[in-house]
């Protein structure tokens, strides 16, 4: 007698059989369709990451996962990018889930869930999803708490204005946190406010306030951000010539605070650098790094990858 490992795979034989014997198949299987031609059965693997994946467990302790997706802009696409996650992600930890997109600023383009997938008179596909739009939730759900770490999502929740974001960055320049953290919290509400607010006009009104003025100088996105557009001022000032004339070390040095500010930015948004991520942000020019600072609180990790090559 043959090993088990010598035998015969049926598997191709089988396949070969029932789809010389299609309409049979479906008379046995599925009765109510008929048959109109094979399609690929490959299932090409597509790199995904998604924005946040927690374990959590609930009122019960029982053991879950909370997924969070955030968007800025519509994406016809999130209900069934939704669904494939959920999928991907219980075929890697088999815990059940819960996710939630949420909006960062207003769009009528919101989605409606279940995502539904229904054929021949019944759904074959659902998933539940819970959406949160932050421009309609009080900034104060999140400035009276304690939790420091969202203060500046002030910036982008409801009846945000510049005063709003400047009382907001008075309350992060007093939180009881250390001067480094402080400087990070404020840098990422000018981050966040300039999503739903001109950024011009938030910084110019941080800068009237001397302490407050110091504390987004000293943040490295928002410190770039100012350089950023001082130099979009003196641009336009200045004539081709003049231009042509800048001194170089101010301008390299301009440069820099822009790359330091893409690599905390990036970092935030995607955890800890590799040695591919900052090689690239290395290698990067002016337009790319203006590029992802502008974009990187609206893209997903693979968009931001895709802008730093």
């Amino acid at each position: 007698m043959s090993s088990s490992s010598e035998r015969p795979s049926f598997d191709q034989a089988l396949k070969r059989l029932l789809l010389n014997g299609h309409d049979g198949v479906l008379a046995l299987l599925a009765p109510d369709l008929t048959w109109r031609g094979e399609l690929s059965p490959e299932l090409p693997a597509v790199a995904r990451q998604a924005d946040l994946v927690w374990e959590v467990v609930d009122a019960l302790g029982r053991r879950g996962l909370l997924h969070i997706e955030l968007q800025s802009r519509p994406d016809p696409e999130i209900a069934e990018r939704l669904a494939e996650y959920a999928i991907r992600l219980w075929r890697r930890y088999h815990l059940p889930m819960r996710s939630v997109v949420v909006f960062l600023r207003p769009t009528q383009a919101v989605p409606s869930s279940p995502f539904v997938v229904e054929f021949a008179g019944r759904q074959n596909l659902f998933y539940a999803f819970d959406v949160a739009r932050l421009w309609e939730i009080p900034a104060e759900r999140v400035l009276e708490s304690p939790h420091v770490a969202l203060w500046p999502l002030a910036g982008l929740m409801a009846g945000t204005t510049v005063d709003r974001v400047v009382a907001a960055a008075r309350q992060i320049a007093a939180a009881p946190v250390g001067a480094q953290e402080r400087s990070d919290l404020a840098g990422l509400l000018v981050l966040l406010a300039g999503l739903r607010l001109p950024t011009n006009a938030v910084l110019e009104a941080l800068r009237r306030d001397p302490m407050i003025n110091d504390l987004v100088r000293e943040s490295g996105v928002a410190g770039a951000l100012i350089d950023e557009a001082k130099r979009e001022g003196r641009r336009e000032g200045l004539d081709e010539g003049r231009r042509e004339g800048l001194d170089e070390g101010r301008r390299e040095g301009l440069d820099e605070g822009l790359r330091e500010a893409v690599r905390l930015a990036v970092e935030g948004r995607l955890g800890p650098l590799d040695d591919a991520l900052r090689s690239s942000i290395e290698r990067a020019d002016q337009e790319t790094l203006r590029s992802v600072l502008a974009h990187v609180a609206s893209d997903d990790p693979e968009q931001l990858r895709a802008r730093l090559g």
